[in-house]
């Protein structure tokens, strides 16, 4: 389906994430597509009339809330088109199965610091969505405010290109936002270059060959910097992400720096996972 896919819990992260998404529905001729889970934490013991009774009131309750909110949107944003879903269960396992319902373009999910513990919370969600679900992810910081997609950076460690690119994945995003990709390699010292760097690189230009994209070399030891500059020197409007990737993005989510890139990211970050 033509969709994207917003889960909400009413917040004011979600409700940024929701705008982008509107925004970018707008713009690119997308649906949008709103989920909620009730949590069974807030239901009960599963064997119990109460719990049972408990459940379907809280879904209940939950539908028209939804209901109410697409009524508004629909009336704000009448070009658009909207629809609901809202389940009992763990959100992550729902959003799984919903996802392979529909096959949403991408999740748009919401993140703000890593201050308090709602932070911590919120952030957690878009993080494990990020981790756990091979579908494509758009992850909106804090306070964004959408602008069309022209620019993409993807961070790239040029090792095993071919085995490890989600090439179809990347493709179809830079078509649909008729963007150019602008690859980053970030090295110090040339601490990961190898014999094999130079033919890796002629891989990854031949497999971009029908798309936009240039390459672009930093020496700098610190990889999140690296990457804030570019994004910020080079206008960049979207951050590309492999999560599980073992590369550059791998090496950084274990050293905790991938959980920064995301909380920190000046621009919304697109997780994509292998074709």
């Amino acid at each position: 389906m033509n969709t994207v896919l917003v889960p909400t819990d009413f917040s004011k992260t979600a409700d940024n994430a929701l705008s982008y998404a509107i925004d970018l529905a707008k713009t690119y001729n997308l649906q949008v597509t709103l989920f909620h889970a009730v949590s069974l934490a807030n239901i009960g013991s599963v064997n119990s009339v109460h719990a049972t009774d408990n459940g379907e009131r809280l879904l209940a309750d939950a539908n028209f809330r939804m209901s109410e909110m697409v009524t508004h949107l629909r009336k704000l944003h009448p070009e658009v088109n909207f629809f609901q879903v809202t389940r009992i269960g763990l959100m992550l396992d729902i959003l799984d199965e919903l996802c392979k319902e529909i096959l949403p373009i991408a999740i748009v999910m919401g993140i703000t610091g890593a201050g308090s513990s709602f932070d911590k919370v919120v952030g957690s969600n878009a993080l494990n969505a990020m981790q756990n679900l091979n579908y494509p992810l758009i992850i909106v910081p804090k306070d964004t405010v959408f602008k069309p997609i022209e620019k993409i950076a993807f961070a790239c460690d040029l090792k095993q290109v071919v085995a490890s690119t989600p090439l179809v994945s990347i493709r179809a995003f830079a078509k649909l936002f008729n963007a150019e990709v602008q690859v980053l390699n970030v090295d110090y010292q040339n601490r990961n270059y190898t014999p094999a760097t130079p033919e890796e690189l002629t891989h990854l230009d031949n497999m971009l060959e029908d798309t936009r994209h240039s390459f672009h070399f930093i020496e700098n030891e610190n990889i999140q910097s690296a990457l804030n500059e570019f994004v910020d020197e080079n206008n960049i409007d979207l951050l590309l992400m492999l999560p599980k990737k073992h590369n550059l993005w791998q090496n950084l989510f274990k050293k905790s720096q991938t959980k920064q890139m995301a909380y920190h990211s000046r621009v919304p970050v697109l997780a994509l996972h292998l074709d």
